[in-house]
């Protein structure tokens, strides 16, 4: 264990970790409005250019790529340098990415500014590595900490997504990408100054009480596992087959379900309305499953989430008329359950299983698999609607993913006993 340098925090002061937490949720919620917010991209986009809605989609299947061939690296980005320095360097790239996003002339040039450079940035803002800085802070409360943390995700949902049809609507989809890069640009004091990497660099240990049994610390028998042993193991697959299947039905939902409601004959300021309070169902189903999921098995949150998701599915799929308000706002509803179910949760496991130093590089790729699902699944069912003028086929792919998904999550543990057993 480092050698403390201040007094440690009681079990009854204020936690330093708080303020992690507090950072980490203001990064997210303004990375996933950026990353949420292509819905009203989307249209705008085939509006002014006649886009295939598979190419456009393939703009956000880009970012999704890099983040999926990148994330594992940012991970280990935070356990070598820090969360400051590499969070800092993240905000930077995305700032550069949405301005150049914001001058593109054709599909090309948006898949390589907004795909390529805006998608590093939001890589290494990402979810895998604020799960790998929050679970080196918490160890009892992790689930609340990251659901909270992640509640921002639903936050950036809830205010920039409607702001930013509205500004798309007012003026243009470039000025939308010129105020977008403003609110990253905003957080790099936030990251620069509030954030640090351990407990021991303010001197704490983990949950502010030094009863806490930490990986790093030597005279107890915590597991401390490296990447090289947990590739060998068969729960660590699982984990990413399910991390895989966990966040590409969400994102399907998050690019296309503008068109869908459009197509419907719902006001695209309407939809965006509807859309945005799914952002805050989100937020509040990451707290409140983060937190329950540190009561009951972590699994049994995450098949609610699951079931919750694939009914969203089903409803989304049956609003082709205008006229059924009510089912757009269950639709929201649903689709803000499971998508708060979905990262936290898994990234929490990941954590709870492969406890260690390298918690970055796990999670890390846990934000690739994320990443790999997320890219095919939006470009997919694109594809599909361009031959078939019809969503059908691509929600049941996507519901088909949702099952395995949780299928695998739930068996990793399983798995991880009888690989510890066996040594």
């Amino acid at each position: 264990m480092p050698q403390l340098k201040y007094p440690v925090t009681s079990s009854r002061g204020w936690f330093y970790g708080w303020v992690i937490v507090a950072v980490s949720f203001l990064i997210l919620t303004v990375v996933f409005g950026v990353r949420l917010s292509f819905t009203v991209f989307f249209v705008a986009l085939i509006d002014e250019y006649g886009w295939l809605r598979a190419d456009t989609a393939l703009i956000f299947s880009v970012g999704m790529i890099v983040f999926a061939a990148t994330s594992t690296l940012a991970g280990i980005g935070l356990d070598k340098w820090g969360a400051r320095r590499t969070f800092g360097v993240g905000a930077a790239v995305l700032t550069i990415g949405l301005l150049l996003s914001s001058q593109i002339q054709d599909l090309y040039q948006l898949a390589l500014t907004y795909g390529g450079l805006a998608g590093l940035g939001i890589t290494i803002l990402g979810l895998g590595p604020v799960a790998a800085l929050i679970s080196r802070w918490f160890v009892s409360r992790r689930g609340l900490a990251i659901g909270i943390a992640f509640a921002g995700t639903g936050i950036g949902s809830l205010l920039i997504i409607p702001g930013i049809e509205g500004v798309v609507s007012a003026s243009s989809w470039r000025i939308a990408y010129i105020v977008l890069a403003g609110l990253t640009f905003a957080i790099i004091p936030f990251i620069v100054f509030l954030l640090r990497l351990n407990p021991a660099d303010k001197g704490l240990y983990p949950d502010g009480k030094p009863n806490v049994i930490t990986p790093t610390d030597s005279s107890h028998p915590a597991e401390n596992w490296r990447m090289s042993a947990a590739v060998r193991t068969p729960a660590f697959w699982l984990l990413m087959l399910a991390a895989m299947g966990a966040i590409g039905p969400v994102r399907l939902l998050s690019v296309h379900q503008l068109a869908i409601l459009v197509d419907a004959g719902f006001r695209s300021s309407y939809a965006a309305i509807a859309i945005g309070f799914s952002g805050a169902v989100t937020a509040l189903a990451f707290i409140f499953l983060g937190a329950l999921s540190d009561r009951i098995d972590r699994r049994l949150v995450y098949l609610f989430g699951s079931l919750s998701l694939i009914s969203a599915f089903f409803i989304i799929d049956a609003l082709r008329v205008p006229g059924g308000l009510y089912w757009v706002f269950v639709y929201a509803v649903l689709l803000g359950i499971g998508e708060g179910s979905r990262s936290s949760l898994v990234t929490a496991v990941a954590s709870d299983l492969f406890p260690g130093d390298a918690l970055g590089a796990i999670n890390g790729a846990v934000g690739a698999a994320f990443g790999v699902g997320a890219a095919v699944l939006p470009w997919l069912a694109g594809f599909i609607y361009d031959q078939q003028n019809i969503y059908t086929t691509g929600f049941i792919v996507a519901v088909v993913v949702v099952i395995i998904s949780t299928l695998s999550l739930w068996l990793a543990p399983v798995f991880k006993s009888r690989s510890l057993k066996s040594r």
